[in-house]
């Protein structure tokens, strides 16, 4: 992590809570960066509690990224674990303050990005956010500053980096992602196959980058059109080094996943066309230049 501006040491800090995957985790950094900014306050990531429990066995990633922020002690963590009377009291207290001023705030009870950008919690206060906060507008205000600080860096791997040399010497590569394994909804072929279908209307030159973690379904289930594919089979050396590939295309068709919501708003670039679910299944909003592509959802 790259220290805070000094200027707001001495101001109590906003914990964001940091869990989940890598796309979660970024967008746990960016509300939690957007609303130490407007503050004027330190931002401290909790990268303990989100991981007690991971049925995954996830862990926290944005160290490789230029993040501004410190790692939050375990008193600011409030225990370490979402199960401590310390975090049970706050987060209970807290829903006996408006909304306005909270100290503690939660996802999912009133935070729409309209109040988030004016919650004023008390001065003399930490404050610690508890939430994925899967939309641009809870940090749209400092849009410019998120990309340079959650932008991958170049990959490092042989592999990764004559594939990034490829991307970068077609006229049109697509990003396209798919997301099926330990995922319930998933999309179906058919989002996909009107989406590469509305991609080549548009674009007849595109050529499709497939990332994902079911490549094989990838290639039997999606229709290219005649388009040139190329299948991202285990060539980053591991997500971070494929986020980065991601955003080095022009255009994307996402999944309902926040990786790939990722990979296409860092790679915003002038003409970017980026298809995604109008339905994810999820709390992830597409952003609003996106266009929004009518889908089914498969559950386990």
């Amino acid at each position: 992590m790259n220290p805070p501006e000094k200027s707001n040491q001495d101001r109590p800090p906003v914990i964001s809570l940091v869990k989940g995957g890598l796309g979660n985790q970024m967008f746990c950094y960016a509300a939690g960066r957007a609303l130490a900014l407007r503050l004027g306050r330190p931002l401290r990531l909790d990268v303990r509690t989100g991981y007690q429990r991971d049925d995954y066995g996830r862990s926290y990633r944005l160290s490789h990224f230029s993040v501004i922020s410190a790692e939050a002690s375990l008193e600011e963590c409030l225990g370490g674990d979402t199960r401590t009377w310390k975090h049970k009291i706050a987060r209970t207290l807290a829903k006996w303050q408006a909304l306005e001023s909270r100290s503690y705030l939660a996802e999912g009870e009133g935070f729409t990005p309209e109040l988030f950008s004016r919650t004023t919690p008390p001065a003399h206060k930490p404050i610690y956010l508890n939430g994925y906060w899967q939309n641009e507008e809870f940090f749209g205000n400092v849009q410019d500053r998120i990309r340079k600080e959650l932008m991958p860096p170049v990959p490092q791997s042989e592999g990764a980096l004559q594939v990034r040399k490829e991307i970068l010497s077609v006229a049109n590569p697509v990003m396209l992602h798919v997301r099926r394994e330990r995922l319930s909804p998933r999309l179906l072929e058919g989002y996909y196959n009107n989406c590469v279908e509305e991609c080549l209307r548009e674009i007849p030159d595109a050529s499709f980058f497939v990332f994902g973690d079911d490549l094989d379904w990838a290639v039997n289930k999606i229709a290219y059109g005649g388009a040139a594919v190329r299948i991202m089979d285990r060539v980053g050396a591991d997500e971070i080094e494929d986020l980065h590939l991601m955003t080095c295309c022009r255009h994307a068709i996402i999944a309902n996943s926040t990786f790939s919501w990722w990979g296409a708003w860092l790679g915003q670039s002038a003409g970017q066309q980026v298809w995604a679910p109008a339905t994810p299944g999820w709390q992830q909003v597409a952003s609003a230049a996106w266009r929004k592509v009518p889908n089914e959802l498969e559950y386990d």
